[in-house]
């Protein structure tokens, strides 16, 4: 029922809205964050495209996307660009998924969607419901180093990817698709055009996704709504609604450390007992406890007024809202003797935890974030053209650990923590939680930005920034936990220069430097020890790079080298209790190779190298314990990724096949414990009906295999650690050993996915 209701909101939404002037940036926008326009001709099927701004910078156009057979997600379809090293829980594209790029976890780099910030407004995390169907994407673009001067961040310590909706066509009609795949995966998937009337034009679409967990038990479900909206006025100004709604009830994959996985691949195959959760009610980490829930609503609406003929603005107010959570596959029991901080009255509760009820108890998070962006463009003259610009933002977040009762087989009576009528109460009717945490973030940048054509082959670009953040934490009180607020305040300048000469008509070098913030995490409002005093995380970017681009081939190469200081990372006092502490220095230095072109006989290539050394600088503490991390490469990272993809595509019949190669990287920060490297190859074809009528055009068959060699792998670390062993002395001065195990995703086994799709 829930998402018929919000079905009937995002519809009531639409139809207000859509009565207003709707949007977009025009023709000769190359470089906002969440509005580009892919401009000249793409080659390797899309996967690369002529770039023109001085710094390295990928884009994937709609072309890529939509020849990748697979129902992924955004970042799941950009994985082969360089810096860049993604991997996804499964190829439903609406499950888990990690990436990093150049050394720098998803946490630390920008993401946004047409202009609206979709990291999470506390830690950061990047999660696949927030993007969207990837019908409705246009392109998505990376800067791997550096975030935009208007980057819309308080977490991006470097680079940023953005992807941009589709524009609504200029003709009646529609699309569908309908995609099946392997481990019962099924899409359907419908978008319905307006055409152009008068000066506007929309489109909305809806789309249900199902499948089955490849891993374990469980299945996968979501819903998505979205649509846009488009009107074009003649004195040049113009307006853009974007709304996109979304709603899954998924069960969670496992995780699982290298010790199981290497008895599991000796004994049974990694998809053995030991990677999953249990099908057994009784067992302590039961799947019908890992579940998944989450919906969320983004809109966006872009105003862009002509003020003169040099002089135009731009104003953005968006809105993000989200309801979700997750439990872990563990139940919990409640007794009298937790209630030791008094904010409960437990009376008539169970005395000992052995006499308990076990209750189901999810992290829950909801989050309102409103915020605007305003841009004024001035063409001063034939050499200058100035940016200004002021960007708010007000994110709140209320996190809590409610109790929800079991039924008889051991699941959750309701997975939707919100609903009041099923969450445990308190002998005064108090709401019981485990955590009752109130984040609120006001965030705001101010920035000014020049563009100078020295010469027809020089440009430099100069810019300004500064921004200022606020983290406000009231925690309300929970079980054990008193209530208190505290507060810190962020703020930096953050200078850009860049500059570009070009060579020729076909070669152009270029260097960039750029100074980002990302604002520390809001665990700190929470944790323990020295948290609190925790400086922003501050990182020097630099590029220096070569393109070379003709209308058969496309080739750039970039020198990195990145210097960053105050890291942030989650630890553990003596006491054992979390805190957020400053691990010091990392230098990160490499280079990033992408070359596409066509060959004879309508053969393409698309090839793309990256090699990244992110090493500490420092040694880090841990239970008060210095570790030998100095030097060390950063958790996580592979030093060498390479993609190669060769091509056919001659407008009846296309085809890619792609390896991709990632080196080992480890799983903990002192580098004991190394993941071995993979190379695993997809298989993409598809072939155009030769179908052109009235009623229907564009008829196309896909079918791709992923993992074709069936490997199996260590896709990613879920949770890097310190070191495996500490041995320290508590406050009480008592010698103690602390064992922490890493953890991991494992890569997806071989799967098939076919669709047809057609426009009328």
């Amino acid at each position: 029922m829930k998402f018929f209701e919000k079905t009937r909101l995002c519809i009531s939404i639409l139809t207000v809205l859509s009565t207003m002037s709707v949007y977009a940036e025009d023709e000769n926008t190359t470089t906002d964050v969440g509005l580009i326009n892919v401009k000249g001709q793409s080659l390797g099927g899309g996967k690369m495209v002529i770039e023109d701004t001085p710094k390295a910078r990928s884009t994937v156009t709609k072309e890529a996307l939509d020849k990748d057979p697979g129902i992924g997600n955004a970042i799941d379809k950009i994985k082969n660009v360089p810096g860049l090293q993604v991997s996804s829980t499964d190829s439903s594209g609406i499950s888990g998924l990690s990436y990093t790029m150049r050394g720098m976890s998803a946490d630390q780099i920008g993401l946004s969607a047409d202009g609206i910030p979709v990291n999470d407004s506390g830690n950061y995390a990047v999660y696949p419901n927030l993007l969207g169907d990837s019908e409705n994407i246009d392109s998505v673009f990376v800067t791997q180093g550096s975030s935009e001067a208007d980057g819309p961040h308080i977490g991006s310590s470097g680079g940023n990817i953005g992807l941009t909706t589709k524009r609504p066509e200029k003709k009646m009609g529609g699309y569908v698709e309908q995609t099946f795949g392997s481990n019962n995966l099924y899409k359907t998937f419908v978008r319905l055009e307006t055409g152009k009337i008068g000066n506007f034009s929309a489109w909305i679409s809806a789309s249900n996704t199902e499948a089955d967990k490849w891993k374990g038990e469980g299945d996968l479900k979501n819903n998505k709504l979205e649509m846009a909206a488009l009107y074009e006025a003649d004195n040049g100004n113009s307006s853009n609604l974007i709304v996109k709604y979304n709603k899954q009830n998924n069960y969670s994959y496992n995780t699982i450390s290298k010790k199981d996985y290497d008895t599991a691949e000796n004994a049974e195959g990694t998809t053995g007992h030991q990677a999953d959760y249990s099908t057994n009610i009784k067992n302590s980490r039961y799947y019908g406890l890992a579940r998944n829930p989450f919906e969320n609503l983004t809109i966006s609406f872009t105003q862009k007024l002509v003020l003169t003929d040099n002089l135009n603005l731009m104003i953005q107010p968006y809105y993000y809202w989200g309801n979700g959570g997750a439990g872990n596959g563990q139940s919990y029991v409640l007794a009298n003797n937790d209630n030791n901080a008094g904010n409960y009255n437990l009376t008539g509760f169970p005395t000992s935890s052995s006499a308990a009820t076990k209750y189901w108890r999810p992290s829950w998070t909801q989050t309102w974030r409103p915020g605007i962006t305003t841009k004024l463009n001035w063409n001063i003259n034939d050499q200058h053209s100035a940016t200004f610009g002021y960007w708010y933002e007000k994110a709140r977040q209320r996190q809590t650990q409610p109790y929800i009762a079991l039924n008889g087989d051991n699941t959750p009576s309701t997975v939707w923590a919100d609903d009041a009528n099923n969450v445990l109460t308190d002998t005064n009717g108090t709401v019981i939680q485990g955590r009752n945490q109130f984040t609120t973030t006001p965030a705001q940048r101010v920035w000014a930005q020049d563009t100078w054509t020295v010469t027809p082959a020089l440009n430099l670009v100069g810019g300004l920034s500064y921004e200022y953040v606020q983290r406000k934490g009231d925690n309300r009180g929970a079980l054990g936990i008193k209530a208190e607020k505290r507060e810190a305040t962020y703020h930096e300048w953050l200078p850009n220069f860049s500059a570009q000469y070009k060579l020729g008509n076909s070669s152009q070098i270029f260097y960039n430097l750029s100074k980002n913030m990302r604002t520390p995490q809001n665990y700190v409002l929470y944790n323990s020890g020295d948290s609190l005093s925790l400086d922003p995380e501050i990182t020097w970017n630099n590029e220096l790079g070569y393109r070379f681009q003709t209308k058969d081939m496309l080739f750039s190469a970039t020198a990195f080298y990145m210097n960053y200081k105050n890291r942030q990372l989650s630890s553990r006092t003596v006491d054992g209790d979390y805190e957020m502490i400053n691990v010091g220095k990392v230098e990160t230095k490499g280079v990033e190779f992408e070359w596409s072109g066509n060959l004879p006989y309508n053969f393409n290539y698309y090839l793309s190298y990256s090699y990244t050394d992110a090493k500490q600088q420092d040694n880090i503490r841990a239970y008060g314990v210095s570790l030998p991390t100095e030097g060390k490469q950063v958790p996580g990272s592979s030093k060498n990724a390479l993609t190669a993809t060769l091509g056919y595509d001659d407008g009846r019949y296309y085809g890619n096949f792609t390896g991709r190669y990632l080196s080992s990287f480890y799983g903990d920060m002192t580098n004991n414990e190394q993941i071995g490297g993979r190379t695993v190859f997809d298989l993409a074809a598809g072939y155009h009906f030769p179908v052109n009528t009235k009623a229907v055009s564009d008829v196309t068959f896909r079918f791709g295999i992923n993992n074709v060699f069936n490997k199996e792998y260590i896709a990613a670390i879920s949770s890097p650690i310190t070191a495996g062993t500490i041995n320290y002395t508590n406050a009480a001065g008592a010698s103690k050993t602390q064992t922490n195990t890493a953890y991991y995703t494992i890569g997806e086994d071989r799967t098939y996915v076919a669709s047809l799709s057609a426009k009328f």
